[in-house]
């Protein structure tokens, strides 16, 4: 049975409204075959146009609204409709040919800027539609300087509009606006897109637009991103954490979508914290991260694993610098693991991230090998610096931070290559010796200086029986004696401080603070020649830091001094340095 016209259209909406896009197409085509003028051919064209779109069909959809503009002309189809056309031509090619989109997009703003001339302002609407769609092509196209002229031009026409049902609208493009100025640096313009942006989102989540809240938490979001990129890491923590309520919320609805969102969120904050040194909050908030991490990798490894092992690497970092060693190298461990299986699979993506966190394993070796003096941790480095040597030689990327692994990894192979016990237990010894010279140097009194410098001296002269041929303790040791023998000196034990300084060992090169002090010791003994002797040998020389030994003398008779030591000859040693 032959249908007509109308029945045929009649017949391909009925199925259309059933849902049924398969058999309502072929329908409308039968009808294309009776169309009587080109009028019912453009609107025919058009419906398939979109019906094809709706099939994920863009190639018939593209030739079927070429075919409606073909039979547009001045004379039987109206410049809004068009616009129209054009607009949809352009929608397809932006996955295709970028270049024909926007020039659709240019032709259609041009005929509604035009009827909008011509006073028709309820084409305004269509026209900030179409500025907003030319803006994400360009943006798509990272031409950043057209992206940003038409999403102004899209705000301008849309700030024209008193409804409110643009208003999601209007944020997307101050989002858009944002995300723009972010990846020009420019933070405080950025911010204030997103500023408005949430002001938007906010008044249509608070009228029960609930379908806008994604939006509104990536607002959020990426106003922690840049407060923190602008230096004020508060306001970055306010703005994350407002972030995660939102998400958190979300993930109630749609776990699998938006529970990522949450971890995300978590870890941003907790390398917030990191970088306020608020190591403990940083430790919480990547460890909540983790967890879900952890449930994520379990359920989608591919997607997951990778953000698994990049907080458990941070965690490492974090305990490492609260001296932590043993969680630090616990989550090294594991983070290590992980990325060993990723690299595996992908070498070219995740060698880079298992030589980062083998040398930040390789780095705690050290701080343990110093502490302990255990060899145990010097096999363990040199058999992950073997590691990482092989996954950096093979790769030719020149970028600062493989550059930077390259250079880390050289100097740890040498350092581990040439230590041996002796300088692992001076290293130790020096580093305590620091500390007694820090708790020195907190105190005006000189036997509480005595006290600290004794303990110095007598560390250094057991370590110089272990190891008498090292020069660098020889020295340490001349100074502790000339040190031990000026605090003697300042505390009134003159026989305890000549002996001191007369069984000093003797260096190549004379330590003419020794001498200085023990001229010192020989004027307070009243043995004046042997004084006056070494006193002249100083009288033209300059101690390591280029201090005079006239200054140093004088200002040594002062301090002997304000300590209650007086002598006859001081007069003489003052008149002769000054």
């Amino acid at each position: 049975m032959n249908l007509s016209f109308e029945e045929q259209l009649q017949h391909a909406n009925v199925l259309l409204q059933e849902n049924d896009l398969e058999k309502s197409i072929e329908i409308y085509l039968e009808a294309l075959q009776l169309a009587r003028n080109d009028q019912e051919r453009i609107h025919l064209y058009s419906v398939l146009g979109r019906l094809y779109q709706k099939m994920k069909n863009p190639k018939e959809a593209l030739t079927a609204f070429e075919k409606a503009l073909s039979f547009c002309n001045e004379e039987i189809c109206n410049l809004v409709e068009k616009a129209s056309l054009l607009n949809n031509l352009a929608a397809i090619y932006v996955d295709w040919d970028r270049a024909k989109a926007i020039e659709n997009y240019k032709a259609a703003s041009e005929i509604f800027s035009n009827q909008i001339e011509e006073g028709k302002v309820e084409f305004m609407p269509h026209l900030a539609n179409t500025q907003l769609a030319m803006a994400e092509v360009y943006n798509r196209k990272n031409d950043y300087y057209f992206a940003k002229k038409h999403y102004k031009e899209a705000l301008k026409y849309y700030e024209r509009l008193a409804e409110n049902i643009y208003q999601g609208l209007r944020a997307s493009a101050h989002y858009q606006l944002g995300n723009i100025y972010t990846e020009e640096f420019y933070e405080f313009d950025a911010k204030m897109q997103y500023l408005k942006a949430l002001a938007l989102y906010e008044s249509l989540v608070n009228a029960g637009e609930k379908s806008v809240r994604p939006h509104l938490a990536a607002v959020l979001n990426n106003l922690g991103v840049t407060f923190n990129a602008m230096g004020e890491p508060e306001k970055a923590l306010e703005y994350y954490d407002k972030a995660l309520a939102e998400y958190q919320i979300l993930a109630k609805e749609a776990f699998d979508v938006f529970q990522p969102y949450v971890a995300a969120t978590r870890n941003s904050m907790g390398i917030v914290h990191a970088e306020l040194k608020q190591l403990e909050y940083a430790i919480d908030f990547i460890s909540k991260a983790v967890e879900i991490y952890n449930d994520l990798a379990d359920a989608r490894p591919q997607e997951f694993t990778h953000y698994l092992a990049t907080g458990l690497h941070n965690l490492g970092l974090f305990h490492f610098e609260l001296k932590q060693m043993q969680k630090a190298a616990e989550y090294f461990h594991q983070a290590l693991e992980l990325r060993k299986r990723l690299s595996a699979a992908q070498p070219e993506n995740f060698d880079p991230d298992y030589c980062a966190t083998a040398l930040n394993l390789v780095e705690l070796y050290q701080a343990e090998l110093e502490e302990k003096v255990d060899l145990e941790y010097r096999a363990k480095a040199l058999a992950l610096l073997k590691e990482v040597e092989t996954r950096l030689g093979q790769d030719e990327d020149h970028r600062p931070v493989i550059k930077n692994m390259k250079g880390d990894y050289v100097f740890y192979t040498t350092y581990f290559n040439t230590v041996d016990e002796e300088q692992l237990d001076m290293n130790q010894a020096y580093g305590r010796i620091k500390n007694l010279n820090q708790e020195i140097d907190s105190t005006i009194d000189a036997m509480e200086k005595l006290v600290f410098q004794e303990e110095i001296w007598s560390l250094l002269s057991s370590k110089f029986q272990q190891y008498p041929h090292n020069e660098r303790l020889q020295k340490e040791l001349a100074i502790a004696y000339s040190n031990l023998g000026w605090l003697y000196l300042r505390t009134k034990q003159f026989d305890q401080a000549m002996e001191v300084l007369q069984n000093a060992p003797r260096l190549p090169n004379p330590l003419w603070s020794l001498k200085c002090n023990l001229a010192h010791a020989y004027l307070l003994k009243d043995e004046w020649e042997k004084a006056q002797t070494l006193y002249a040998e100083l009288r033209n020389r300059v101690n390591d830091e280029g201090k005079s030994f006239q200054e140093i003398i004088l200002n040594d008779l002062n301090v002997l001094a304000s300590d209650g030591i007086h002598h006859p000859n001081f007069i003489q040693i003052k008149s002769l340095f000054s």
